[in-house]
């Protein structure tokens, strides 16, 4: 109940403040307002005639491929992390519950300045690869190295903050990267695309660690395999092409906010 609380309270207040059209927004200026809705009124008359073949010419598009596969790695570790942290923690501990419990919690605290950082310098260098590339780098380093020295426990949940740190980090430069070639009607199928491939590596993840620790007693199978899927994902996000003429789009109006970072 605590945790679905806000939930509720910022749903009950999103009702009231905002608004089903950019007309009807007042907290937005005259001219961010007209922008806005001449924008849409392009992009429904534009997808009216060529909606769908830029929908399936953008589910072809390389990059959204290559988006599509490292998400589906990068949530396969990101939910094995997720999903069995306070078990190899207490393993190898031998801890209580509530001691467990507290000591699971620090890597999440490092997880959560971890995101903030990286994603203020994503935003201030404009870059994106590598601020996705180099958390999931870390992430896999901080797994194998957690496991490996799991019978030293201090060692160990620092390697885990590692882990964290860069399992987390990597969400800002990801989600600016399907954008950044995409926009419109295409950018939106694709991320959608982009996501119901990636979360199937929720489903991947803890599986695999679940099948792998039971058959051999051990941890190390799994959390190797979660390690090798975020060495994966940074690969793959490497090997992204996000150039400007590859860019699909419906229509190319100025916008009176100037250009975004990406």
């Amino acid at each position: 109940m605590i945790e679905g609380m806000p939930a509720v309270i910022f749903g009950l207040i999103t009702i009231f403040y905002l608004t089903d059209w950019p007309h009807q927004a007042k907290w937005l200026p005259n001219d961010e307002r007209a922008w806005l809705t001449s924008q849409l009124d392009r992009e429904r008359q534009a997808k009216q005639s060529i909606g769908l073949h830029r929908i399936l010419q953008a589910f072809r598009h390389r990059e959204v491929i290559l988006l599509a596969l490292t998400y589906f790695f990068i949530v396969s570790s990101v939910y094995g992390f997720t999903f069995w942290l306070p078990s190899i923690i207490k393993k190898a501990s031998g801890s209580s519950n509530l001691r467990v419990s507290l000591i699971s919690a620090v890597p999440y605290c490092v997880g959560l300045i971890a995101i903030l950082l990286v994603g203020w310098s994503s935003d201030r260098t404009r870059e994106r690869r590598w601020h996705t590339a180099l958390p999931m780098i870390a992430a896999s380093v901080g797994l194998i190295l957690a496991v490996t020295f799991q019978d030293r426990l201090v060692l160990s949940v620092g390697m885990f903050c590692l882990a964290a740190a860069g399992i987390y980090a990597y969400c800002p430069g990801f989600w600016s990267l399907p954008t950044s070639f995409l926009s419109g009607t295409a950018a939106a199928a694709s991320i959608g695309l982009i996501n119901s491939v990636g979360n199937l590596g929720g489903y991947a993840g803890p599986h695999v660690v679940g099948y792998l620790s039971t058959h051999t007693g051990s941890f190390f199978g799994g959390v190797l395999y979660l390690s090798l899927s975020a060495l994966v994902a940074a690969g793959l996000v490497l090997s992204i092409r996000a150039a400007k003429s590859d860019k699909l789009q419906f229509v190319d109006a100025p916008s009176p906010f100037g250009r975004g970072p990406g």
